[in-house]
């Protein structure tokens, strides 16, 4: 789909009044109508109490089950959902909530939910002096499949959509501010890009300033040096990247056949498309006019996307992006009517390659194995204060569709780091009365030899057969 095209859809979208936005309630097929709900959201918690201690601890236990009530009415031939005769329409009602199984449930706002509804959980009344009209109650509990815990848990699909979503929304604010406005039926308004070749410049500026950051992350010594995280097989305590852990599977392709000549070649190839891509970008910038917003937006997104292909470890490029999620030009200001055009096009500019930044970083997320709760938690508050940093700029430039964008990947990036990190052990330390081998540690702690590796990437000793008396390790 064309930015175009999704431009017209977001626009259409928002110009819609708040009737027009609703879903038609219905239950199983059987449509109703609806006058209020409530709902009940929420975690499941347990709380731990300890003597001594002033604050319990809380578990968490996960999301808790979804309540859903809903009040209504059935009326023989409503103008709005038809229905025909009102006893007609109790009966299906009824016939619908007795079925076996879960339904599908179509909420006004919520949309299309799997539901089931509990005992006495659909209520009829009928009064002689309402004639052909019943008013209902009915209470829905949200349904899942019969599945079985698992310590894997695939985010992947829903932050790449997430992230998308935020570049789709932070190319529509660029082409909103320095192409022109948009409206329900695209009618084209002025930029600050009619102003010519003093806003193409600004643009280009920008630009410059973003590929010195660029041209630092393809040069960073990370970039080869965790190549080997992608090989299969032990090669110490330095290749091993957050593509896998002890405790979780990879979620990063490996190449059992690949050599590091082979990865080598690969990560030059890739820092050339780096560099393609760059090259693309500022002759996009510098031919920016009102026609080529699209080629300016897709270039950005191609830089960004021959970047994260050139990192091979997700661990080093949610840190190397991070810079250029924090990416501000050197401030301009002017009075006249140039100035202001000018300081308008550099913060769309640099809100833009932002806000790319921080979609690539949800799309690393989604592959990234941390080793320990500790480490997700720390990588969790990491994101998250980048792209806080970006809701507040979005929030004061007005940039809604960014916004929103932003919030959306901020609870899938939480979600995803606490579904991971829920699943791994804790950092604690173990003291010891004498040194040992890592080997020997390894058989202490966890009576598995096999962790051995990991013991010595945690505690990083001057030799593995010298470990510190003090180490911090895995908890189990």
């Amino acid at each position: 789909m064309s930015l175009l095209s999704d431009i017209i859809q977001i626009a259409q979208e928002s110009n819609k009044t708040w009737p027009e936005m609703l879903n038609q309630a219905s239950f199983r097929g059987v449509p109703f109508a609806v006058y209020g709900g409530d709902a009940r959201f929420g975690r499941r918690l347990a709380l731990h109490e300890y003597p001594g201690r002033d604050k319990p601890y809380i578990e968490d236990m996960g999301r808790s089950t979804r309540r859903i009530r809903m009040s209504g009415f059935l009326v023989t031939d409503s103008l709005v959902y038809g229905g025909g005769s009102v006893l007609a329409q109790r009966d299906a009602l009824i016939g619908a909530v007795e079925a076996a199984g879960p339904g599908a449930l179509m909420h006004p706002t919520l949309g299309a939910l799997k539901v089931s509804v509990p005992s006495e959980g659909l209520s009829v009344i009928e009064r002689w002096d309402m004639g052909r009209y019943f008013e209902i109650s009915i209470v829905f509990i949200e349904s899942g499949d019969r599945v079985f815990p698992s310590i894997t848990t695939s985010t992947g699909s829903l932050l790449d959509k997430l992230a998308s979503a935020l570049g789709l929304s932070s190319a529509l604010d660029f082409v909103r501010k320095v192409i022109g406005g948009v409206t329900a039926v695209i009618n084209a308004v002025e930029g600050v890009i009619k102003f010519g070749r003093a806003i193409v410049g600004m643009v280009v500026g920008v630009i410059a300033d973003f590929q010195v950051l660029v041209g630092r992350i393809t040069r960073d010594v990370r970039s080869i040096t965790s190549l080997a995280s992608l090989m299969t097989g032990n090669f110490g305590r330095y290749a091993n990247g957050n593509v896998s852990s002890a405790l979780t599977v990879n979620k990063k392709a490996k190449d059992s056949t690949a050599t590091m000549a082979d990865l080598i070649a690969k990560n030059t190839t890739n820092r050339a498309a780096v560099d393609t891509a760059m090259d693309v970008l500022l002759v996009a910038a510098a031919n920016l006019d009102a026609n080529s917003g699209q080629q300016f937006t897709d270039a950005v997104q191609g830089v960004m996307d021959a970047l994260v292909a050139s990192i091979a470890d997700p661990g080093n490029a949610i840190e190397l992006l991070g810079s250029l999620a924090r990416f501000t030009p050197p401030p301009v200001s002017g009075s006249s009517i140039i100035g202001v055009a000018r300081e308008v096009a550099q913060d769309a500019t640099s809100a833009l390659l932002r806000r790319s930044a921080l979609a690539s970083i949800g799309k690393v997320v989604a592959t990234y194995v941390p080793t320990s709760y500790d480490e997700a938690m720390t990588t969790m508050a990491t994101v998250t204060g980048f792209i806080d940093g970006e809701l507040l700029v979005a929030g004061d430039s007005g940039d809604d569709e960014s916004y929103g964008a932003l919030v959306a990947l901020r609870q899938a990036v939480v979600s995803a780091l606490t579904t991971t990190g829920a699943t791994l052990p804790t950092l604690e330390t173990f003291t010891f009365r004498a040194p040992m081998s890592a080997l020997a540690m390894a058989n202490r702690l966890y009576r598995d030899t096999g962790r051995t590796d990991e013991l010595i990437q945690q505690a990083n000793p001057i030799h593995p057969a010298f470990m510190p008396t003090t180490v911090k390790a895995l908890a189990r």
